[in-house]
């Protein structure tokens, strides 16, 4: 072969390299097989806690996966592999039914974790161990996965030696706890569950409860409630648990009225229901100012008919939540109310304490409580600073401004601005009531005209100031930013238009009546 011909057969080679393989390529992808199926098998094992998954693919026939790796591998190899006489297939997603193929997609997540974790420890095998080729063990966030792959589906299922169809349900169990007196007298409360026949799966995100029947996933107030108390039989290796009657008031204030929905009643005589067993809790809370300006609150507790004041000594002749009764005056507590023992009330005396109820706690308190306020409590309202409105002309060769429909009081600026200037949430006025200092367009106006340093305080608290007429573009530029009614005479606007256009040359033309 010559130097020229040398040449030529480089080019053959890229014709044979991108035309030639690529359509070799094709033909093996091209597969006629479409119905296959993934089908898995979950194995517990009760004693060393471990989930681990097993698979088979196929369609008239299944075989196991076994070796994970190597399925990757041909999966992302688009091989064409033999399994069996009744098993060959090239090796693409199109070869399954398409309900499958989420499952498929999590055999291929941890079968590529397993091979390249596998590769990883090489040589160093003979000191650490190596991940299972045929199986995936199932971890917090691979129960979660394959949870949401497999659910509402009856799957084959080995715990221990014994095999089972568990349906994943996403759902709690239905655990219902009842409650019955013995002829002596006694109380006893019994799980509808063996409370040794089932097990607790954890996932990163769920709690799971694995029967022979169903793998559940519950949710927080299951976990929280249900099993807490799935645990306490449990922990004491008892089937039931058993209580004298002397203890049955105590456990109707202070356990059912927190596991209403997990206990049943329907084995009670109605009289000892209607005794022992307490209406709702509906609370009252009347709010109002003191000689102080702090708040009080007048609590009332209402059981149906029964309407009474929890602060006080007084003997009532009722069932009562005291769980629930104490969950709220924690609420109250939290918030940062105090107990006044003479008057048998709760104060909030502190200014930070008050302006965080005033603008966020209290509308969370409506929704827990009947609030009920006196026309003292709603007239000190948080209110915004605002003028109403600014009117600027030009007299005697000054700027005139005048503030009107202030609507906070105009006495208190210097005070108000030190506190916004200190970047503070708010300023409480001397009749009580609140001013929001946040993002406060008439707090800016006013310091805009005070580090101007043209006039004081004492000016603004007249409701009028005078500015040299040199200040009007700046005068103008910050009343841009004010949500007021502003008036401007012809004289002022005839100076701002003509700066604005620049015209800064000798023909300027100012008014009349003013003197430069």
């Amino acid at each position: 072969m010559n130097k020229n011909e040398e040449q030529y057969r480089i080019l053959k080679q890229i014709v044979h390299t991108f035309y030639h393989n690529s359509n070799e390529k094709e033909k093996k992808v091209q597969s006629k097989v479409n119905n296959l199926t993934v089908e898995p098998k979950l194995i517990y094992d009760t004693f060393n806690k471990t989930l681990r998954a097993d698979f088979k693919i196929g369609d008239t026939q299944l075989y196991k996966i076994k070796n994970l790796p190597e399925f990757f591998e041909r999966m992302l190899n688009h091989d064409d592999y033999k399994y069996g006489n009744k098993l060959e297939f090239v090796h693409t997603k199109d070869a399954f039914k398409e309900e499958c193929r989420p499952l498929l997609d999590f055999v291929l997540k941890y079968a590529e974790i397993i091979k390249y974790a596998n590769e990883t420890v090489g040589s160093y095998s003979k000191y650490m161990r190596t991940m299972s080729n045929e199986h995936i063990t199932i971890s917090n966030t691979g129960l979660d996965e394959i949870f949401d792959v497999l659910k509402n589906q009856k799957i084959s299922f080995k715990i221990n030696t014994e095999d089972y169809e568990v349906l994943f349900a996403d759902n709690n169990p239905n655990i219902i706890f009842t409650i019955e007196q013995e002829k002596n007298g006694d109380y006893v409360i019994t799980p509808n569950i063996d409370v040794f026949s089932y097990e607790i799966l954890n996932g990163k995100e769920y709690l799971y409860l694995l029967t022979n029947t169903a793998l559940y996933r519950c949710d927080k107030e299951f976990e929280n409630k249900t099993l807490k108390l799935l645990n306490i039989y449990r922990e004491n290796y008892t089937p039931s648990i058993r209580f004298k009657s002397e203890e049955f008031p105590n456990f109707c204030s202070l356990i059912y009225p927190k596991l209403k929905k997990e206990i049943s009643l329907d084995k009670l005589d109605t009289a000892i229901i209607d005794k022992y067993i307490p209406d709702d809790l509906y609370v009252k809370i009347y709010l109002d100012y003191d000689e102080n300006n702090y708040i009080t609150a007048d609590l009332r507790f209402v059981y149906g008919d029964t309407e009474f004041n929890p602060l006080k000594k007084v003997e009532v002749k009722i069932a009562r939540d005291f769980a629930k009764e104490n969950e709220y005056l924690d609420v109250l507590v939290d918030t940062g109310f105090m107990l006044d023992t003479e008057k048998a009330r709760l104060v909030l005396a502190d200014d930070e304490k008050i302006y965080n109820f005033l603008t966020k706690d209290i509308e969370e308190y409506m929704k827990t409580f009947e609030i009920l306020a006196t026309d003292n409590f709603n007239n000190k309202e948080i209110r915004r600073p605002k003028i109403g409105s600014i009117g600027v002309k030009i007299e005697n060769n000054l700027l005139e401004v005048n503030l009107s429909n202030i609507e906070f009081d105009i006495e208190e600026v210097q005070n108000i601005m030190k506190k916004y200037t200190l970047r503070k949430k708010f300023h409480r006025l001397k009749d009580g009531s609140f001013l929001n200092l946040e993002e406060n367009e008439t707090m800016d106006f006013i310091s805009g005209l005070i580090e101007s340093e043209d006039i004081s305080y004492e000016e603004i608290k007249n409701g009028e100031f005078k500015l040299p007429i040199s200040r009007s573009m700046y005068l103008d530029k910050i009343l841009q930013n004010i949500d007021a009614d502003i008036t401007k005479d012809e004289d002022y606007k005839k100076i701002v238009n003509q700066v604005s256009k620049k015209e800064f040359d000798d023909d300027i033309e100012l008014p009349k009546r003013i003197k430069i």
